[in-house]
Order: C-alpha cells, then structure tokens, then sequence
C-alpha cells in the first residue's frame, strides 16, 4: 500500500468503517511508516473529541416524566366542552399551521374583498335627517371659526353645467352639510379659504376646492386666491393646477407677476413649464411694448434654468419679443 491509498482510507479506518482485509493493509502499512501512523492516531483523537461534544442520551426517569405530563395533557383534552373546543378552533395558530394552503388561500380573499369593499364603505354617507342638511342661502353668514370645521367638499349635479352644485361636510358636533353653488358669497369665501390654507387642510380637499373654483376665474378676487395658491402651496400638484386654471389671464397685473414668479422660482419642473407656456402664449400675441422684467426673466431662464424645455422656450418668446423691445 503507498502512502497516497492510506491517506485516503486513514478516516474510514478511524470510523471503522473498512473491510477487514483493508483494515490489515492499512495496520501493515501504518507500522512500516511513522507518518502515516502518526496521521492515524490524529484522526482517531479527532474523531474521540467529536464523540465526546455529542449530547448524551436523555435519562430514563426524564423521558418517563415527560410521559407523564403528555398522557396528563391529552387527558385533560379529553374533558373539554364542546363550546371550549369551539373557542379554540377559532383561534389562526389551531388551523393556519395545521392547513397553511387553505389558510393562505382564505387571507388572499379577505385582503382583496377588504380592498375592494372598504373604500365604498367609508365613502358611503349615512343618510341625512332635515335638520342637517342646510342651505348656504339659507345662513346668516360663515365665520372663519366655520371654515375651519370643512371635512369634505364634493362636486353634486345640479345647476347650470358651468355651476355645478357644491356640499360642503362640517365637521362638527352634529355633521352638517351645507349646500349651495359657487355664486353663494358664502361658499365661495369657504373654497377660497381652504385653497389658501395649506397648513389647515389636506391636498385632497384643497384640490376639490380649487376644482370648484374654476368655473369663477373670471372673478379677480378668486384669481387672486389661486395666484396666492400657485405661489405658496406645498403641493406641486396643486400650484400647477393653479397656473392652469389661469390661462387666458396672463396680461392681468397679479397672474403676470404669479407666472413670472413660478417660473423663476418654483422647484418642480412641471410647474416652470406650465409657467413658460403660458407667457410664450402671450408672447406670441403682440399688443404694446413687453415689460422689462418679463425680458429680464426669460433671459435669465434662457441660461439658467436646468430643465431643457424651460431654456428651449424662454430663448424662443426672447426671439419673438426682441423686435419689440426698446434698449
């Protein structure tokens, strides 16, 4: 036997796991050769130290303890009423491990019936008693204590298609919902007041109050309240809807320096477009001398601003103003 064949029956021989005539060669071969005898006895002390790591066998008297505790608990089980049976059949760990594909199965459904289903649940409006729907024409006046109880604004059919109907949900002791139009002074001072007010209510609300607004642009005081908002709100969003709803008002003192404004400062990229395309609007419409400061801005946006379509746009209203601006 070469040293090489040893090395490779050394452990089998250690484990007692070798034919006899292979346990002979190997005892021939390990007392001619020192070190193959000496890798021998280190795979024997090896294989002494892992025996000795493994736990020893549990005693008697514990295994016929723990007997006892079983037959105790399965007799105890025994006993139970039916109803207590019942109870304990409800709880998830009795059958989710017992059926994990049922159980899988049955969270699926629950999760997809709950997503689809609770939404229309909590959109769904308790009926209303007269007494608490109320007419805002029918109001001695709203107080801006009142404003701040707005909970929900909803767009109803009603009215003219350019006024649509408007319920407004105060959130007060006993819920009221005030209804009316936007020609009310009243809820047109309520929607003006949640679109100014940021800080106050949430963009949801302050987005369907804006909605509303839209069919009264032509009203200067609610174009100031959706300057006011396209300049101040937090909601990117709901600043360009703002800008939006003030087309065709661009020559108007207070919308002019609102656009002018968005587009040298605002810091979402949506609302600086919406911005340039309307001032190119009326770039593009010649009527007198343009302001220095719309050509100071678009000059400035033309090389400064880090969105391509912003510089692509202020160099081309530059272009068409130029020929009418005096230095």
């Amino acid at each position: 036997m070469q040293c090489n064949d040893f090395g490779r029956l050394a452990v089998f021989y250690a484990c007692d796991e070798l034919e006899p005539a292979e346990r002979e060669a190997v005892e021939q071969h390990a007392a001619s050769c020192a070190s193959c005898a000496a890798s021998l006895v280190r795979e024997r002390r090896l294989i002494e130290a892992v025996a000795s790591r493994l736990p020893a066998e549990p005693s008697a008297v514990f295994l016929a303890q723990c007997r006892g505790e079983l037959a105790d608990v399965l007799d105890d089980s025994s006993h139970l009423s039916l109803w207590r049976r019942f109870l304990g059949w409800l709880r998830p760990n009795s059958w989710f491990a017992v059926r994990p594909a049922w159980s899988a199965a049955f969270c699926i459904m629950l999760g997809i019936t709950l997503g689809a289903m609770l939404p229309r649940w909590l959109q769904t409006e308790a009926p209303m008693t007269a007494r608490e729907v109320v007419r805002a024409s029918d109001t001695p006046g709203l107080s801006a204590d009142d404003f701040r109880k707005v909970n929900r604004i909803s767009l109803v059919p009603g009215g003219e298609a350019s006024r649509p109907g408007i319920q407004v949900h105060m959130f007060t002791q006993q819920p009221v919902v005030l209804t009316g139009t936007v020609d009310n002074s009243d809820v047109r001072r309520l929607l003006m007041y949640v679109v100014q007010n940021n800080q106050q209510f949430d963009s949801g609300l302050r987005m369907d109050s804006l909605e509303a607004l839209r069919a009264l642009s032509d009203d200067a005081e609610v174009r100031g309240a959706l300057c006011y908002a396209a300049r101040n709100d937090r909601n990117p969003g709901l600043r360009l809807k703002a800008l939006e709803t003030l087309r065709g008002f661009q020559r108007e003192e207070q919308v002019h320096k609102t656009l002018l404004d968005a587009l040298l400062r605002d810091n979402n990229p949506g609302v600086r477009v919406e911005a340039i395309n309307a001032l190119r609007a009326m770039a593009d419409q010649p009527e007198g001398q343009p302001d220095a400061e719309l050509v100071k801005v678009l000059r400035d946006r033309m090389r400064n601003d880090p969105n391509s379509y912003v510089r692509m746009q202020s160099a081309a209203a530059v272009r068409q103003l130029g020929p009418r601006t005096q230095y």
